[in-house]
């Protein structure tokens, strides 16, 4: 049986009399560290993959041939819809460029004159725009009226 000096305490090493060893935090600090930076990983992951972004039509011109999501808005009276073949034609618009969409599908009820297409896909060599989605965006009801 081991015999303790009677002034050391059981387990104090070479800590003085009366003081206590302190338990290291850095384990602590580490797993806090850890933690911290796991959680920024994972926010940042899911925002980037959250975030989309759209490309212009002047944008698109430069892009031929890669899948990218462009949006314009569509000019007056370029919309012809194909029922026998079930394909969509518009033309949208960036104020400086235009770029014609093609879509094999039918059209949203949204896609109307000046309103805001935003079409998934990519620019072929013949300068049209293949889409494989077609999205229009609502206007916005709480505009107010022009001309009122």
């Amino acid at each position: 049986m081991d015999t303790i000096a009677p002034n050391e305490s059981p387990g104090s090493g070479d800590a003085p009399e009366g003081f206590e060893r302190r338990r290291s935090r850095m384990p602590l600090v580490l797993l806090g560290v850890i933690v911290l930076a796991v959680l920024g990983a994972v926010g940042y992951t899911m925002f980037s993959r959250s975030v989309v972004y759209y490309k212009t039509p002047t944008e698109v011109q430069a892009l031929q041939g890669q899948h990218v999501r462009l949006s314009g808005t569509v000019v007056d009276g370029s919309i012809t819809n194909d029922v026998a073949q079930g394909e969509v034609t518009f033309v949208v618009t960036d104020d400086t460029t235009q770029v014609q969409v093609v879509f094999n599908g039918p059209a949203p009820d949204t896609l109307k004159d000046g309103a805001e297409a935003v079409a998934e896909g990519a620019l072929g060599t013949d300068g049209v725009f293949h889409a494989d989605k077609l999205f229009a965006k609502c206007p916005s009801k709480f505009q107010t009226e022009q001309g009122t």
